[in-house]
């Protein structure tokens, strides 16, 4: 890994917006498949997300850096734990707030008990200001350590649709209600967004327990039930 600071082909707005889709068709589904209710979370401003595969990353939207950290635990760089390279090192060049950042809120989310001791394990990393993205990385390098879990959070919109419902197995009316979700949390800023029980209803099931966890999936975004 180079000390220079390379670019990412990918922008923030898409990235956020893609999260945004992504968590939502998740909302959506885990009412069918409660067991994959930790493969995306919101807590405030951090967006986390697991494949069920060992890897794992954390997207923090500060309101002026973006920092995102993984861990992709069948990455060389990781085989040996204890030499693997400190996070702060996929920091490198990074402006001091977007190391705090990453410090106080990303690599919270990826920490291990390495040898007694709790400490952030990832693979890869990067940040940006504005809507451009670096990392010391080579993108190549990046997407291979990790950031392909990203890869239909920066897909084109109509075939992120159509890709996370072939993931989930998605009907056309669910489909359409993340459409409408979805536009109805970008056009409504901040304001808390209220789903009727006829929007519940088309979640398409009867299930208490995954419709439980339907329920904290969207509240986790401040969308909230009738």
């Amino acid at each position: 890994m180079s000390n220079n600071i390379n670019e990412i082909s990918w922008k923030r707005e898409q990235l956020w917006r893609g999260c945004l889709v992504a968590s939502i068709a998740h909302a959506i589904m885990v009412a069918h498949y409660p067991e994959l209710s930790n493969e995306h979370s919101w807590d405030g401003m951090n967006y986390s997300i697991q494949d069920g595969e060992g890897t794992r990353a954390t997207i923090t939207f500060h309101p002026e850096f973006c920092v995102s950290a993984f861990r992709d635990d069948s990455s060389d760089r990781i085989k040996a734990i204890n030499n693997v390279k400190q996070a702060k090192e996929y920091f490198k060049g990074a402006p001091q707030e977007i190391v705090s950042v990453g410090e106080t809120e990303t690599l919270q989310y990826l920490l291990e008990n390495v040898g007694g001791k709790v400490v952030p394990i990832i693979t890869t990393a990067f940040w940006g200001i504005g809507q451009r993205l670096v990392a010391t990385d080579s993108f190549e390098e990046m997407y291979q350590n990790g950031g392909f879990l990203l890869e239909r959070q920066v897909m084109e919109f109509n075939k992120s649709i159509e890709s996370w419902g072939e993931y989930y197995d998605m009907s056309s009316k669910q489909c359409e209600l993340l459409k409408t979700i979805f536009n109805r949390k970008i056009n409504g800023g901040e304001e808390e967004i209220l789903l009727s029980k006829d929007d519940i209803q088309l979640i398409g099931t009867d299930d208490t327990e995954g419709l439980e966890e339907s329920r904290i999936s969207f509240k986790e975004m401040g969308i909230m039930w009738e």
